[in-house]
């Protein structure tokens, strides 16, 4: 508590002598739950539409080699408010959740950390603290699971309001009451003065809109996580009667598209799915919505609007019916290859950014923490996002590259849609190198030349594989990520992968 007193305190009075000509910029933070790379028509979608959201995406940068920190998403989440990656504060699983584990895996995953620690500064602090009124709407998962109380809750961690954020990591359901009477720990709070008929994406926007209205005269932090596109693939029935219809009319609902093997996984091939695709059409309605409000009142060109995703879209696991396609991605959701953690990333403010730049410098969810600060033109906290990059000389046209040497990926636990089993990653340059730590086995791929993660160089160039290794292999050194260890129990006639 003291470090953050110290950390705040610091922040404060590099404020109180800083002179700004304009007033403070207000700061909107979407991210949404499971949304592809490929996901929206910006990035090439084929099936789904997403006009407001391509039109954000012209009205400043897009990035088009933005990642998550992790390949699931409460340790993602966690990255974005603390700007550490996830291993570094014990978080790389769900939160609080190790994983499968037992005789069917040969290796034991290391326990996780269920929520940020009281000591991390969290952005929502950081902005309050120069006197940002600041609110949470929608998905929130980084409280541990099956942990009672709201301890951990946003308003643990600077925010004034909390509006649907709770420990889980899905909606009961997308239609009022918001509950599920299966699982009633997913029903969703603070959202009682619905009526039947309401859809959970467009009423969560509501109420982001009223915070807006209610805060317009200062400056605000909205942190708007929306649950959608997660399970339960749940549209509103106008947009699934649009989508359905579409299929037919290009005949997909002819045919099922062929499957793509990943390891003992298959991959959804095509954007095909009507439920999903209308999911997407009601977030981009409101995305939509969200930014005409802000025109409306006049804070538009004054607003930092992020947009992008926690992982990737759910296309790769054990059975056949996965809503998602993240070609040319290769897999998804749960793992390392780019369909897991590629995901989509714009930044928009019309008064410092200039429009329609599409930017290909490799960036990670830790940045954003920086960024944010360094463009609303407050003092930068090193010692807390440690392993985030201020992205504003580089969206404001100052500089073309990142003075950082590589991007680094840790998941040390199985997954029930993922059966590489864990595994790290770094990306430095142009070049991947993915390490399977069940075999040892790495592979390496120069994703300038090849997207889909096809051709293994590993074999062909032996010294940049140790050397990306090495560089792997220290960082995890350096920042206390830990391993999964050697599982003594393990019996290979209850190998996960060969169970249904």
């Amino acid at each position: 508590m003291i470090k953050r007193t110290l950390a705040l305190l610091a922040l404060h009075i590099a404020l109180a002598i800083t002179v700004q000509a304009a007033a403070p910029p207000n700061v909107v933070l979407i991210l949404v739950d499971d949304l592809g790379w490929a996901d929206l028509g910006c990035n090439g979608a084929t099936f789904h539409e997403t006009p407001n959201i391509d039109a954000l995406a012209k009205s400043g940068a897009l990035f088009t080699d933005a990642y998550a920190a992790n390949p699931s998403c409460s340790p993602t989440r966690a990255s974005i408010l603390s700007g550490k990656y996830p291993s570094r504060i014990g978080m790389s699983y769900l939160a609080g959740v190790k994983g499968p584990y037992g005789k069917a895996y040969k290796l034991d995953p290391p326990p996780v950390v269920g929520n940020i620690a009281p000591e991390d500064t969290t952005l929502a602090e950081a902005l309050r603290s120069t006197g940002y009124a600041t609110a949470h709407v929608g998905k929130w998962h980084l409280q541990g699971n099956g942990e009672k109380g709201t301890n951990h809750f946003p308003q643990k961690h600077g925010f004034d309001i909390n509006i649907g954020g709770q420990n889980a990591g899905q909606p009961g359901s997308y239609h009022f009451p918001y509950k599920s009477e299966q699982n009633p720990v997913t029903d969703v709070p603070n959202m009682e003065d619905g009526k039947p008929g309401d859809y959970l994406t467009d009423a969560l926007t509501t109420k982001a809109i009223g915070f807006i209205k209610d805060h317009a005269d200062k400056p605000f932090f909205l942190n708007f996580w929306y649950y959608t596109v997660h399970t339960p693939i749940e549209p509103r029935k106008d947009k699934l009667e649009k989508y359905t219809a579409k299929a037919k009319s290009l005949g997909l609902d002819k045919s099922k598209p062929p499957l793509i093997p990943e390891h003992q996984s298959l991959t959804h091939s095509r954007q095909d799915n009507p439920a999903y695709a209308a999911m997407v059409e009601s977030l981009d309605e409101n995305v939509g919505r969200l930014m005409a409000e802000l025109d409306r009142l006049e804070l538009k060109d004054n607003t930092i609007v992020v947009f992008s995703s926690d992982n990737g879209g759910l296309s790769t696991g054990s059975g056949t019916n996965y809503p998602a396609c993240n070609l040319p991605l290769r897999a998804g959701k749960a793992w390392l290859y780019e369909g897991g953690i590629r995901v989509p990333l714009i930044i928009s403010y019309p008064s410092k950014i200039k429009t329609g730049q599409r930017l290909a410098e490799p960036v990670v969810s830790t940045d954003l923490f920086p960024t944010i600060l360094g463009l609303a033109g407050l003092p930068l906290m090193p010692s807390q996002h440690v392993d985030g990059v201020d992205l504003a000389p580089l969206l404001e046209g100052k500089t073309s590259k990142l003075a950082r040497e590589a991007l680094y990926f840790h998941m040390p636990h199985y997954h029930h849609i993922n059966t590489m089993g864990p595994a790290g990653a770094i990306r430095a340059g142009d070049y991947k190198l993915i390490e399977v730590f069940e075999t040892g086995k790495k592979e390496l791929y120069k994703l300038r030349e090849d997207i889909g993660e096809s051709r293994d160089l590993a074999t062909e160039k032996p010294e940049l594989v140790a050397k990306l290794s090495r560089m792997l292999e220290q960082w995890r050194k350096d920042s206390g990520s830990k391993m999964a260890t050697v599982n003594p129990d393990y019996n290979p006639d209850h190998d996960w992968r060969k169970e249904p």
